[in-house]
């Protein structure tokens, strides 16, 4: 037994430690090898499966744990986990019987779920992209408005990823609710909504802020998946149709592609966000002033401060006014736009149950089976 003392009142502390971040670890293993969870060999765990092996950026195996507490409820012995950043190869394997469950590939979306095989579920977090605060021409605030409107959310939505998405204007996802019974999202309302003409407005009025008879060369990247790739090149052409810009598109490999990002090498970046735990904090706290998640080289000390607060806040409406005031700040200054909300879209095999999906994107497979 041991006792918790928070420095600070948190009504979403219970949430919070429910994240696996906090799952209990061997303190043995961890000490006598830091890097303890990077290979099959010396993974451990306490869940319901054991890692047996990884086959990086391919697949891995887990079986079950015979020494699991509750191990008589464990129905699975085994479970494979493939690798695939390509949603139709990924759909052809689920085809080929390769696969138990798949993402649903933008193409045959419409098919599918007129035919009543796609299951889809809300989930907590964004697709977003990330402008470089620090480089040209993001340092201007009126030119990072003017992309932000000039994106169009509902025909990314509606036409390129095609998966029943809510288009986002926001950062706090839709599903919290304040004391009042209030969900944050509408209580905020919408931001980043799609004005092309204030788009060309602001794109002018920046630019001449910065003296620029001609706009910086602007490069957007993203990581290497079909799905960001058809973003991409929707944003690229809604830059060239509604502000006359020409933008290029530069593809790279994940792990060069979220080191460079942190080191902020990027113009202009596709980027996500899945909640740790359920509360908007959780959200909003990402883009305090060199917060690791921030990666946009942009702070606020009037943003930091509210953030401060709002986890020092005992009151609950007064905490969510706090938050409410923060992300007005985070969208009148735009060191980001959101592009739409996460939900879980997937096919499964009817012979597979009781997988558990949590609305911050975890798969629980402890009570899953397989007739």
């Amino acid at each position: 037994m041991f006792e918790v003392t928070l420095t600070s009142p948190q009504a979403y502390f219970l949430s919070v430690i429910a994240n696996p971040a906090f799952f209990p670890i061997n303190e043995k293993v961890a000490k006598e090898n830091p890097e303890w969870f990077s290979e099959a060999d010396s993974f451990v765990g306490n869940g319901p499966f054991n890692l047996a092996s990884w086959e990086h950026d391919t697949k891995f195996v887990m079986e079950k744990n015979d020494q699991y507490w509750d191990a008589e409820n464990v129905n699975l012995d085994r479970v494979e986990w493939a690798i695939v950043d390509d949603t139709n190869t990924e759909y052809q394997m689920y085809q080929a019987g390769d696969l138990d469950v798949s993402d649903v590939p933008a193409e045959l979306s419409d098919k599918l779920f007129e035919e009543g095989k796609v299951q889809v579920e809300d989930q907590a977090g964004d697709y977003f992209y990330r402008f470089n605060v620090t480089k040209e021409p993001f340092q201007n605030v009126n030119i990072r408005k003017a992309f932000a409107l000039a994106v169009d959310q509902q025909k990314i939505v509606d036409f390129v990823t095609k998966n029943k998405e809510k288009a986002a204007y926001g950062f706090v996802s839709p599903g919290f609710q304040d004391p009042s019974g209030k969900d944050f999202r509408e209580v905020n309302g919408d931001f980043n909504k799609t004005d092309v003409e204030e788009a060309k407005a602001l794109l002018e009025k920046g630019m001449e802020e910065e003296g620029y008879t001609e706009l910086p060369e602007v490069t957007l990247t993203y990581s290497t998946s079909d799905v960001h790739k058809k973003i991409a090149e929707a944003l690229q052409q809604m830059f060239k149709e509604n502000l006359g810009v020409e933008v290029k598109l530069a593809n790279m490999e994940w792990n060069v592609f979220a080191e460079e990002q942190k080191a902020l090498k990027h113009q202009l970046s596709r980027s996500s966000f899945l909640a740790d735990y359920a509360d908007p904090i959780n959200f909003l706290e990402n883009f305090q002033t060199g917060h690791s998640m921030n990666r946009t080289g942009w702070g606020n000390p009037k943003y930091d401060e509210l953030i401060k607060q709002a986890k020092n806040e005992s009151d609950e409406a007064k905490r969510f006014d706090l938050m409410y005031q923060a992300e007005k700040i985070l969208f009148e200054e735009a060191p980001i736009f959101t592009v739409h909300f996460y939900n879980q879209v997937y096919l499964q095999n009817e012979a597979v149950s009781d997988v558990v999906r949590h609305p911050v994107g975890y798969l629980e497979l402890k009570w899953a089976d397989k007739k």
